[in-house]
């Protein structure tokens, strides 16, 4: 029996060293370090808050059926109160706190950490805390046309929300094959930089639960543009999506591929008004003869906008945009389909009886 209880003790160390993130009133990193890890718990709390800094704590409390901490705050700011802190938390089944916050000014919300070191705590696997939930926002773009300016604003926008541990990992392709820069160095060469034809943004950092929040942009000359974000809190991965759907959309060109974004294709608006005018040709092989040159017509210009007309251009050469380059692309997309609807116009004129 005596060797049972010496065991116990044994395992009721709850572990010197825990770092995570506390959500509610306040956001921000978390950090706590025990110098007594046993029944009784003493130690420092410390608390960067996303609008104050870092903020400490010196803490006292019990580790029984759960963990009970209180303490005092050692931070002194000139006219701000930041009250005496009370956690109340439970050590979960894969190893880590998990738990509510407050303090006596009225702030207060959710917290979870995770051990850090060479510590084993009591019933702790090698397996992290279950996920709660999981969100991905996916967002395909259109035709984009970005310089400079607009890609240095992007790579801001994205880096926000990110602490300096998430390093922003550029990938693009300059005419030859791709290159792969951390986002400081891509910013560096930029000068030597001219048209780019592709462009990925990808960016992650550990967040609760154990998974990485991320955030990927991937900007394709020819093909499918897109924006993913993925994180466990909703109101960022939606909040975050937003804001880079809206600052992208800023650059979006006007081309005939943007009624796609309605959900309608131009071949099923082309289609759609095929199937109005061949009601009035009378003579089958003259309708035959109408869909096939029609059908003909729509795959030249699909092919033209899928083959030359760029989906994203990207230009990272100093000086102002040419009209020729700002507006050319438009142009051609818009004429090519013009010239196809007027052909297949006039044909159906030929071919409706007067």
């Amino acid at each position: 029996m005596n060797n049972n209880k010496g065991w116990g003790r044994v395992m009721a160390h709850l572990g010197k060293s825990w770092a995570g993130r506390a959500f509610g009133t306040n956001t921000g990193n978390l950090a706590i370090s025990f110098s007594k890890d046993e029944e009784e718990l003493e130690g420092v709390v410390r608390f960067q808050d996303e609008q104050y800094g870092i903020v400490v704590y010196n803490v006292t409390g019990t580790f029984k059926d759960g963990i009970h901490i209180t303490g005092e705050t050692a931070t002194v700011i000139e006219g701000v109160v930041f009250g005496d802190l009370t956690v109340d938390a439970i050590l979960t089944p894969e190893g880590s706190l998990k738990g509510e916050w407050t303090t006596t000014v009225g702030s207060g919300g959710p917290f979870i950490a995770h051990p850090h070191g060479g510590s084993k705590t009591l019933n702790a696997s090698t397996s992290d805390v279950e996920i709660e939930q999981f969100y991905t926002r996916t967002h395909t773009l259109g035709a984009l046309n970005l310089d400079r300016e607009a890609v240095l604003s992007l790579i801001e926008i994205v880096k926000k929300d990110f602490n300096s541990g998430g390093r922003l990992i550029i990938t693009y392709r300059n005419g030859g094959s791709e290159v792969t820069k951390y986002g400081a160095d891509f910013e560096a060469a930029i000068d030597g930089l001219d048209e780019l034809n592709y462009l990925k943004l990808f960016i992650q950092e550990p967040d609760e639960f154990g998974v990485n929040k991320m955030v990927i942009i991937e900007l394709v000359e020819h093909g499918v543009s897109k924006i993913v974000v993925q994180g466990v809190r909703e109101i960022w991965v939606e909040g975050k999506a937003r804001v880079l759907l809206d600052e992208l959309n800023k650059r979006r060109r006007n081309l005939v591929t943007n009624f796609k974004k309605h959900g309608v294709s131009l071949t099923q608006l082309a289609f759609f008004a095929m199937l109005v005018v061949i009601v009035d040709i009378q003579s089958f092989w003259k309708r035959a003869g109408f869909v096939v040159v029609f059908v003909i017509t729509i795959r030249i210009i699909e092919w033209l906008h899928m083959s030359y007309i760029p989906n994203a251009t990207i230009r990272m050469s100093k000086g102002k945009q040419s009209l020729h380059s700002k507006y050319g692309v438009s142009v051609v997309s818009w004429l090519a389909t013009i010239i196809g609807a007027l052909v297949n116009s006039y044909l159906a004129y030929l071919l409706i009886p007067k």
